[in-house]
C-alpha cells in the first residue's frame, strides 16, 4: 500500500512539474499573471500613461480578443478622455471577426457612436485623424450604404493610410488585413490575399513577435494552394501571444489544410 502511494505521489509531482504545452525550449517562463500577448508598438499622442496600455489594448485586437480589447480601449478613454484614437479602438474591436462580416446590428450603431466621439476628440496629428477617418467610411451611413461598399471604401482609406506613412507598421498590418477580408471568394488566384501576405512577409522579418502579423499571414494563407506558405507563421503564433485564447486556435487553420 505504501509504494502504491508512493507511486501516486510520484506521478502527481511529475505532472505538476512538467513544462506547459506552449513553453519553448530555451525560452524562460512568464511569471505568474503576467500576459503574453506578443510585441505590439503603435504610437499615439495620447498621454505617456495610455501609451502602454494601448499597445496592450492593440495587441488585444490583433488576436481578436474583443472582449478585453473593448475593456482596455474604454479605460484608456475613461483615463484619458483626449484620447481620440481610444474611440478608434473601439470602434476597431466593433469590427468583430471580419472573417464572418457582414457587420449588422447594434455593432454598426454602437461603432459609428464611437467613430463620432474619437472625431469629437479631436486628435492631434494628422495621421490619428487619417486612421479615424478610414474606420469612419466603414461605419458612415450603414441604413443606406450596403456592406461591400462600406469595407471597400475602408480598404481603401487604409490603403491611403498605408502608403501616406510608410515606415507606419501598423498601417501596412491593418491594410494588409483588409485586403484579407474583401478578398472575393470567386477568385482562385488569390491575388489579394497573396498581395497582404506579401506586406505581411515584410513586416514579419522586422518583427517577428508581432501577434496581428502571424495571426493575419494564416488568414492570407488559409487556402489549400496556397498553404503550405503559412506554415512559419502557424507554427510561430500560438507562441507569441500564449494569453489569446485566439492564437492557440489559428495554427489549425494551416495545419488542418496540410493534413
Amino acid at each position: 500500500m505504501k509504494s502504491k502511494n508512493l507511486l501516486v505521489a510520484l506521478i502527481i509531482g511529475t505532472c505538476l512539474g512538467a513544462s506547459p504545452i506552449l513553453a519553448h525550449e530555451g525560452e524562460p517562463e512568464p511569471a505568474v499573471g503576467l500576459e503574453k500577448l506578443g510585441k505590439v508598438h503603435f504610437p499615439t499622442s495620447c498621454s505617456a500613461a495610455a501609451a502602454q496600455q494601448f499597445d496592450r489594448a492593440v495587441a488585444l485586437l490583433h488576436s481578436f480578443w474583443f472582449q478585453e480589447s473593448g475593456k482596455a480601449f474604454a479605460a484608456i478613454a475613461q483615463a484619458d478622455p483626449g484620447c481620440a484614437m481610444a474611440h478608434w479602438g473601439s470602434a476597431m474591436t466593433l469590427f468583430g471577426n471580419p472573417f464572418t462580416w457582414p457587420l449588422t446590428g447594434k455593432a454598426l450603431a454602437d461603432g459609428w457612436a464611437a467613430v463620432e466621439k474619437a472625431k469629437a476628440a479631436q486628435a492631434k496629428t494628422a495621421r490619428e485623424r487619417d486612421y479615424i477617418a478610414a474606420v469612419e467610411a466603414f461605419y458612415k451611413d450603414s441604413d443606406t450604404r450596403d456592406h461591400r461598399s462600406r469595407a471597400l471604401a475602408y480598404e481603401k482609406a487604409m490603403e491611403k493610410v498605408y502608403l501616406r506613412y510608410p515606415k507606419d507598421t501598423e498601417a501596412a498590418i491593418f491594410y494588409a488585413l483588409a485586403l484579407n477580408t474583401t478578398a472575393l471568394p470567386t477568385d482562385k488566384t488569390y491575388a489579394q490575399q497573396l498581395r497582404a501576405a506579401a506586406i505581411l512577409e515584410k513586416v514579419f522579418k522586422a518583427q517577428p513577435r508581432h501577434p496581428g502579423v502571424a495571426h493575419y499571414l494564416i488568414h492570407s494563407y488559409d487556402y489549400p494552394p496556397i498553404a503550405k506558405q503559412g506554415l512559419p507563421a502557424a507554427r510561430l503564433y500560438a507562441g507569441i501571444a500564449p494569453a489569446a485564447p485566439h492564437a492557440l486556435h489559428m495554427p489549425s487553420h494551416i495545419f488542418t489544410r496540410q493534413g
